[in-house]
Order: structure tokens, then C-alpha cells, then sequence
């Protein structure tokens, strides 16, 4: 593709986006004369205004919001979205309506971040995005302003046809990552760089201090680029290098992930205003427009002209709220006293984040780490990377920090001088003793924190046509890759190192292996952030503490069209591409052929692939020796074989076989040796058909090996391998076992299936289980089902996390009846209301939550119903304790007044504080909980819900 006419940078904030270009007309090596592009955006209802900054919100109108007009734009007359600064006025008034902090929701794993489920708070039924496509329109919206101002007499200027650099935190994952280019593709923009951000910042720096930078820095310095925007906290640390043309910059360390930022502090002021309402409690609604109140108090009460107190008032709700509207006020004593000592506290150099404590974790339904004080995981990010810092390969003399010559501050929520002062003073504190005290790091300055990032993309895309000067470094990690060896303890193979170039292909040369066809493989894969010296081919044992494992590859080799069994002599290769992502290739050795390995980023339902050590010793503790698994694997061929075995081979004494082979009950069998028992239960599909008994079993068997159908490399390849079995349907269709244990199977891999399975199986279950349905869904001619058939039926609907909420409600609705009916079915049934008004999902992602309101009556009419000793009172105790359940997301959780009520009920029932807590206040169920809400233990070592909280650094 032929070079464009411009560059242009673009800064893709929580709070802000900013644009920046450079007109490379005439010029082979542009110069770095970089133009600010003032984004032109509804500033009033109808009227447009260019503006240096386009605030990251996006307002949807309702029928009878604004007046006709309002929204029109000078590139389109009936604008049905507003993006910017009107949007954010408008939206403080209907907050129902309005998106914010899009790109924190963009990097949410816990959500499907491609479902239309924003504004998070908003009534049912009223208009909503995804996180995807909201990021998309606040470029589509730059993109139309560029055009309009660009390209209206030239189509080869449009944006979609210039060169676009496009920033991301550094502590984006790949997923997010590969979200962020999904919305800039359905913006159009389909030439993109992606830079990070706090390269981004030092990259203004640069360009800004391009005449006199080396006056300012020298060689070997060490220099903190510490970025905390709206919603992310990333650091990275830049040390200053001679090379042969003179003084260069390279990167050598960027923090983990961390989802702190100016959002937090406006929830936590708007926390303390509540406080000050004396009992008034806010719902989502009101809580959306506190928020917003605060972040303007706080930006006025902390600004370069500070105000001393400044209102903040909200739409009240019901006659009692005087002049229909809620008002308090925040001092700027108060706000510095939360800023400063909350999120800017000082502290030694000993203190590390507090990782144990989990309340308020999801607050409005973002994963927040759990301990807002910055200082502390900066001080653990520069004590992680100190050995990097001094230069040296192993660790440093003694357990000290990083100590930065010079810090560079970047991020709207470093704009206040008060929270820069306070940053530098305890990074300071942290070295009293050292050589040349009283130490202080200089400060870097940019003219605006909240333009940098675009400038010095901007700056970047001329750096990239060989204008600039370089910030080495690359691949903010090194990735590698495990394999099987007799020699070395599960080895990883450095596949990419650290530093690596866009664009760079790297080949192991080194190392051969045998690559196995025709059949799914997993390659266990990971990375690190604290191994510079890790070289493409190189051999690394095991290291929790530097390697982080991260979801296996999962792909299955074909030779032609047809699947063939065989090994291939293969090289591993490994390129980067332009965008920052990594392919990894297997190169035959003896021929031109070339396969890429496919990288799951996010599960069949858009969520994310299992996270966490899946592929060894974590999640496998217990090893079977492979002859006695052998046999376990032939008792299965016997029981389903084409010759009729004994009684005591057949398939009624199969499991009880299988505890004896393996010497263990089958609750302990670890999730290898159920993986490998699949095998012979797949082959042997067909088998099934030959009687009521040999059907049953393998249901019930393929269930309990293929539990809970996530969590172990390649158990997608085994869900779509058993799906096939769902449209064949059941075979003996009187028997009633087999109906029974045909619904039983896909509510033990319900969690491995799709949001679309889990559609079809509803489609399947609904006509039995909600009457009002079943007019307008065929029952296939079946009479209504036996009770114990109809208990299963219930308890895989219930275990459907992935269907849409209305769905769920359809069916609460009719549980709710049936407990006044069914007294036999009581506690099949409480459990099922339990797992689908769950406040928090087992699998699925947080927006397929039924709404409060929902939960509520639930709640309320089992707090009226007495229950009976023994089973029923235990599955009442799991059902009051799941629809109660602390999220942190006020969206969610029931009132404060019914949970207590829910609290004493528990009491009553003779729950312990085990499973009171959670109801109290945020926090993970334990095991013994998690296998009762799945319906079953689950496998040895697999964790279905992984830790709630963001990784610190």
C-alpha cells in the first residue's frame, strides 16, 4: 500500500481521546511537525464546536430526550448516537442512557465484551452497547470529523486511507488488544499501529525536548514513565543507552495490569457523599449520576484555581426528595484528604499491595484491584524489576527498589500538582541512605498530560518512516512454549523474546521436534516480563515466580482434506505483527509446508479462555500410572464392545469396575485420567445405542469424565466432538434413566458449551418447564416428563449461565410456582432458583445476571415459606445464599435491608459463617461451595471461578 499523505495518532481514552497528525506532503522522512486535529462534536443540542479533546462518552437518546435537531451534525442530520462533550452533559442528567469508561469494560474478562451490555445500570429494555462497538463509535465519530474537515474535495485524504496509530495501555492483554483492532475495523480504519501508551507519553517527550532532551538525561539514567488515566495504571521503566549514532532510549520493564485509576477516586468521593446523605440509599441510576457529579467536583476542586466547596446534586427519586433532586457538597480539604491518603498514601519501601482483602472489588461491575494505594504497586513494580534497572543478570545487592533518576508523569489523573508532589515525595522517601542524598527523581514534563499520548503517537508513525528517534525494546514480555521431555522438568522453550520488533520473524533453528497430525494437540504456552536474557531456542525450567502461564494453544493439524494420522519433523518460528500480537508457526523440516497455530483468546461465548495453570501439575496433582490407566480405559471397551460381557463386565457395574482398577472413588479420579477415559467413550458413541443400560451409562460416564467441560487443555475440541450426540437425541426414549442422564450430561459441560448451545438446550427444556411457552415450542410429541426426569430438567436449565437474562427470569418465574406445587421436587427445585438469580456466575459472564429487582422477589417469597428439616433446608440455605450474595456491583445486589434479612434467615437455618460471609460482603466461595452450586465436585485441581481480582505487578 501506497505511504498516506498523513499520520495521525490517536489517543483512545477512558476518559478522553485525543487526536494528533503530521502532514507528510512532499517529504520521503517527514519532519516531526506535529498539529493537534480539534475534534468538532455536539457541544449544546444542535450546536457543533471543534474542541482539543472528544470525551469518551457515548450518549444514546431515548424517543423523547431531546428536542428534533439536537443531534444533528454538520456530516449527518439525525445523529441516533452522540459521542463527546454534549453526550456527557446529557448523560448526567440520564445517566440511564449514557457509556462511560468503555475501554475499562473493553479489557473486562468477566463480561462478554462483544454482548450489547452498556450502560451497565440501565432498565430493561432500554437501549444498550457493547464495549467493542462503543469504542468504535468514538472513532467512527473522528473518523467523520476528519473526513468532513479533510476529505471533502479529495477521497484519498479519508481516514480510513491514512496511516493510524492507535494507543493501548501496555498492560492490555492480547484479548484486549485484539478488541481494540476489531472496533478500529468496524470504524474502518484498517491501516493501524498500535503503540503503548506510556511509550506514547515518552514519545512527546522526545519530539517536545527534541532540541535540548540531552541536556536533560544521560547515558545509563534510569527513567519511570508512571501513566494513571481514568481507568488503568500501567508503568514502564526507560533507561538511557549510548549507541553508536549517540544517546538512544530503550525499554526494559512494563508493569501487569492494573484497572486503578481516576474512575476509582470519583467512587470513592461519590462513596463519601452518600455517607454525608444520612440513609438516603442510591439505586444504579442515581449512584451513575453521583459518579459523574464527583468527577466534576474533584476536577474543580482540584485544579490549577481550586474552589473551596462545590456542589454536587443528583434526580432524587419518589415525593420525600425535596425539590425532586439530591444535594450535598465536597470540600477540597476532603478530597484531598481521600486522594492523598486513599489512593496517594505515604508509606516505606517495605509495603507491597494488600492483595487479601476483597471489598469493593467490583464496584459498578468493574474488577478494581483490591488495594487502591498506587504508591504501593509502583513500589512493587520497581522492586520486581530492580535487577533490570542496575544492569545486572541476576538480583540486585540487596532487596531495595528500582531507584529512577527521572519520573515522567502522564495520565488525567496525575493533572492535580498536589498528586505529582505527592509521588515524587514518597518515591523519594523510599532511598534516604543512598550515595548523593537527599536524592528526589527530576521531573520530565509534557505541556498537557491529556495530549501527550496522541502527540507522541503522532511522533511515532514519523519515527516508523525513519524521522525520529527509536525507543527500543519492542515486546513488552518473552513468550514461550512447553513440551514434553524425559530430561527436564516441563521445560519451556523461549519461542519470542523480549524486546522483540514489530515485524520481526523469529525462527528456532536450534531445537526439532515431531509435530502429531490428524489429531488435537495443546501447546502450553507463557510468558514473563522479568527474563531479558532469554534467547529464541533456550531451555527455562519451570519458575512461578518469572514465568506466568497463561492459556494453552489448541489447534488440530490436517495434512489435506482429510485428517491423517502421522508425525512431521516441524521447526517452531514465531513473528510479531504489526499490531503487536504474536503468530507462532510450525515450519515442516522436509518440505514447504507451514502451519500457524491459532492463539484462543476468548472462549466459544466470547469469554475468555481458561485462566491460570491448566496444562500440569497445578490443575493434575494426582498422576495415574499409565498401565493401570490402561486398564481403566479396556474395562470401558469391554462394557461398550461389540461382544455382550458378563454382568459384572457390562455397563451397570462400570463405574463401581473403574473405583476398584483405579483404587480410588471416582470423586478423586484427577481430570487426566477422565480426559483420557473420553477417549474410549467417544470411539465407542454407537455403542450406546445397543440397549437402555449401555445408553444410560454412557451418558451418565461421558458427564462425569468431560465435568465441567472447561478448565483442561483441549476440552474444546472434546465439547465439539460430543455435541453431535445433543441432535441425536435419545435413542431409548421410555426409559426413564436414560432420560434422566441425557440431561445430567449437558448440565455437567454446560460451562464448556456456547452461549448458542446453551440456546438450543433451553429451546429443548422450555416447553416442559414454563407452561406460558409452551404454545409456541413444539414438545416434540413427548408426554410431560416422570418427576425425576423433570428434577434434572430443572437443574440443567439452571445451570444455562449463558442465556439471556429475560430467558432466566421465564424460568424463576415458573420455579417460583412450582415450589407451591411440587413439595416431593422442594429442594431440586430451591437449588435451581438459587443458580439462576445467582448474583454472581459460576462460568458465565456478569451480564447474563437476572436483574435485582428479580432476585429481590425471588428472595422475598423464599423468606416467606418455611422449609423442612434435612435436604430441603440445606438446598434453601444455598438458594438465600447465592440470590444474596455481595457482588460489589449495585446493579446487582439486593437491598441492604432485605440481605439482612437474608442474614438472619440463614442464622435461623443454621448456616455457619462460611456461607454467611459472602452475603455479608465480597468474597470467593470456597471449594466445597463452588462443587455445590456446579451440581457436582469438580475434577481434582480444577478451579471453575478463577480469582476475582486484577493481577497486581
Amino acid at each position: 500500500m501506497a505511504r498516506s499523505r498523513y499520520i495521525v495518532g490517536i489517543d483512545l481514552g477512558t476518559t478522553n481521546c485525543a487526536v494528533a497528525y503530521v502532514d507528510t506532503k512532499g517529504r520521503e522522512r517527514p519532519t516531526a511537525d506535529i498539529r493537534l486535529f480539534s475534534v468538532p462534536q455536539l457541544v449544546a443540542p444542535g450546536e457543533t464546536a471543534p474542541r482539543p479533546m472528544l470525551p469518551s462518552f457515548l450518549y444514546l437518546p431515548g424517543t423523547h430526550d431531546l428536542p428534533a435537531g439536537a443531534a444533528r451534525l454538520p456530516w449527518k442530520d439525525d445523529a441516533d448516537r452522540i459521542v463527546g462533550e454534549f453526550a456527557r452533559i446529557q448523560g448526567a442528567k440520564v445517566p440511564a442512557h449514557l457509556v462511560a469508561s468503555a475501554k475499562s469494560w473493553l479489557c473486562h474478562s468477566g463480561v462478554d465484551r462483544e454482548a450489547e451490555i452498556l450502560p451497565w445500570a440501565s432498565p430493561p429494555g432500554a437501549r444498550k452497547v457493547s464495549p467493542v462497538e462503543a469504542s468504535a463509535d468514538f472513532l467512527r465519530h473522528i473518523r467523520d470529523a476528519w473526513n468532513d474537515q479533510f476529505a471533502r474535495d479529495d477521497q484519498t485524504l479519508r481516514l480510513e486511507q491514512q496511516e493510524v496509530v492507535l494507543t493501548v495501555p501496555a498492560s492490555f492483554d492480547e484479548a484486549a488488544r485484539e478488541l481494540t483492532v476489531d472496533a478500529a475495523k468496524k470504524a474502518g480504519l484498517t491501516t493501524i499501529i498500535l503503540l503503548e501508551e506510556p511509550q506514547a507519553a515518552f514519545y512527546c517527550w522526545i519530539v517536545s525536548h527534541q532540541e535540548g532532551w540531552q541536556r536533560e538525561v544521560r547515558g545509563g539514567e534510569l527513567i519511570l514513565v508512571c501513566d494513571i488515566g481514568g481507568g488503568t495504571t500501567d508503568f514502564s521503566l526507560i533507561t538511557v543507552v549510548e549507541t553508536p549514532t549517540g544517546p538512544g532510549f530503550r525499554r526494559v520493564a512494563v508493569g501487569d495490569h492494573l484497572m486503578l485509576g481516576g474512575d476509582n477516586i470519583d467512587l470513592a468521593l461519590a462513596h463519601r457523599v452518600e455517607k454525608k446523605l444520612g440513609g438516603v440509599k442510591l439505586d444504579a441510576e442515581q449512584w451513575s449520576a453521583l459518579r459523574h457529579a464527583c468527577r466534576t467536583a474533584k476536577e474543580k476542586l482540584l485544579g490549577d484555581l481550586p474552589a473551596e466547596r462545590w456542589p454536587v446534586t443528583i434526580a432524587g427519586r419518589g415525593s420525600k426528595i425535596i425539590g425532586g433532586s439530591i444535594q450535598s457538597e465536597l470540600t477540597r480539604d476532603e478530597t484531598l484528604e481521600i486522594v492523598r491518603d486513599g489512593f496517594f498514601p505515604r508509606i516505606t519501601r517495605s509495603e507491597e499491595p494488600d492483595r487479601t482483602t476483597k471489598l469493593g472489588l467490583q464496584e459498578f461491575g468493574l474488577p478494581f484491584v483490591s488495594d487502591p494505594a498506587i504508591p504501593k504497586h509502583l513500589n512493587a513494580f520497581l522492586r520486581r524489576h530492580r535487577a533490570e534497572a542496575v544492569g545486572q543478570g541476576g538480583h540486585a545487592p540487596d532487596d531495595r527498589p528500582a531507584r529512577p533518576d527521572a519520573i515522567l508523569f502522564n495520565g488525567g489523573a496525575l493533572t492535580p500538582t498536589v498528586v505529582r508532589d505527592r509521588l515524587v515525595e514518597v518515591v523519594s522517601s523510599w532511598f534516604p541512605d543512598d550515595p548523593g542524598a537527599p536524592y528526589a527523581p527530576r521531573v520530565l514534563s509534557n505541556a498537557s498530560l491529556d495530549l501527550a499520548v496522541a502527540y507522541g503517537a503522532a511522533y511515532y508513525g514519523v519515527v516508523r518512516r525513519g524521522g525520529g528517534i527509536r525507543i527500543g525494546g519492542g515486546t513488552a514480555r518473552s513468550f514461550y512454549v512447553g513440551f514434553q521431555s524425559e530430561t527436564v522438568d516441563r521445560p519451556w522453550l523461549c519461542v519470542v523474546p523480549r524486546d522483540a520488533q514489530e515485524g520481526d520473524e523469529i525462527a528456532i533453528d536450534n531445537r526439532d521436534f515431531d509435530l502429531l497430525m490428524g489429531q488435537p494437540v495443546a501447546f502450553p504456552l507463557a510468558s514473563s516480563s522479568v527474563r531479558p536474557d532469554d534467547k529464541p531456542g533456550d531451555l527455562v525450567p519451570s519458575d512461578p515466580d518469572s514465568i506466568r502461564e497463561l492459556p494453552p494453544l489448541q489447534s488440530l493439524m490436517r495434512v489435506g482434506r482429510k485428517a491423517k494420522a502421522e508425525r512431521a519433523p516441524v521447526r517452531l518460528a514465531a513473528r510479531v505483527t504489526e499490531v503487536g500480537t504474536i503468530e507462532l508457526w510450525c515450519q515442516s523440516r522436509t518440505d514447504d509446508r507451514r502451519w500457524r497455530l491459532q492463539i484462543q483468546l476468548r472462549g466459544p461465548a466470547g469469554t475468555p479462555a481458561p485462566s491460570g495453570s491448566v496444562t500440569g501439575r497445578e490443575n493434575d496433582r494426582v498422576v495415574i500410572e499409565q498401565s493401570i490407566l490402561d486398564t481403566a480405559i479396556e474395562a470401558i471397551q469391554v462394557a461398550f464392545g461389540p461382544v455382550t460381557p458378563s454382568e459384572e463386565l457390562g455397563p451397570s457395574r462400570l463405574i463401581k469396575r473403574l473405583e476398584e482398577i483405579l483404587d480410588s472413588p471416582r470423586d478423586q479420579w484427577p481430570p487426566s485420567a477422565l480426559r483420557a477415559m473420553w477417549e474410549p467413550l467417544r470411539d465407542l458413541a454407537e455403542a450406546r445405542l445397543k440397549g437402555p443400560r449401555h445408553e444410560s451409562r454412557w451418558y451418565n460416564l461421558a458427564g462425569f469424565c468431560l465435568r465441567p467441560g472447561t478448565g483442561f487443555p483441549l476440552d474444546e475440541t472434546r465439547i465439539k466432538a460430543v455435541w453431535p450426540v445433543f441432535h441425536q437425541g435419545v435413542r431409548h426414549t421410555k426409559d426413564l434413566q436414560c432420560w434422566a442422564e441425557w440431561w445430567i450430561l449437558w448440565r455437567r459441560v454446560s460451562a464448556g458449551l456456547s452461549r448458542a448451545h446453551h440456546d438450543e438446550i433451553s429451546r429443548r427444556l422450555i416447553p416442559f418447564l414454563v407452561p406460558s411457552k409452551a404454545a409456541a415450542t413444539k414438545k416434540g410429541g413427548r408426554p410431560r416428563p416422570e418427576a425425576h426426569e423433570l428434577a434434572e430438567m430443572w437443574r440443567c436449565a439452571a445451570s444455562l449461565e449463558r442465556l439471556a437474562p429475560d430467558l432466566k427470569v421465564s424460568y424463576g418465574n415458573a420455579l417460583v410456582k412450582e415450589l407451591s406445587l411440587r413439595e416431593s421436587l422442594a429442594h431440586h427445585l430451591l437449588w435451581c432458583l438459587g443458580r439462576l438469580g445467582a448474583r454472581v456466575l459460576l462460568y458465565g459472564p456478569a451480564n447474563t445476571v437476572v436483574p435485582r429487582e428479580t432476585a429481590e422477589r425471588w428472595t422475598r417469597s423464599l423468606l416467606e415459606r418455611p422449609f423442612a428439616p434435612g435436604r430441603e433446608t440445606t438446598d434453601a440455605i444455598f438458594a438465600l445464599a447465592q440470590l444474596a450474595r455481595v457482588s460489589g456491583d449495585r446493579a446487582r445486589d439486593l437491598d441492604d435491608a432485605l440481605r439482612t434479612e437474608v442474614l438472619q434467615r440463614l442464622e435461623a437455618l443454621g448456616a455457619d459463617e462460611v456461607i454467611r460471609r459472602p452475603v455479608r460482603e465480597y468474597h470467593e466461595l470456597e471449594a466445597e461451595q463452588q462443587g455445590q452450586a456446579l451440581g457436582d465436585a469438580l475434577p481434582v485441581g480444577l478451579r471453575l471461578l478463577a480469582g476475582a481480582e486484577t493481577a497486581g505487578s
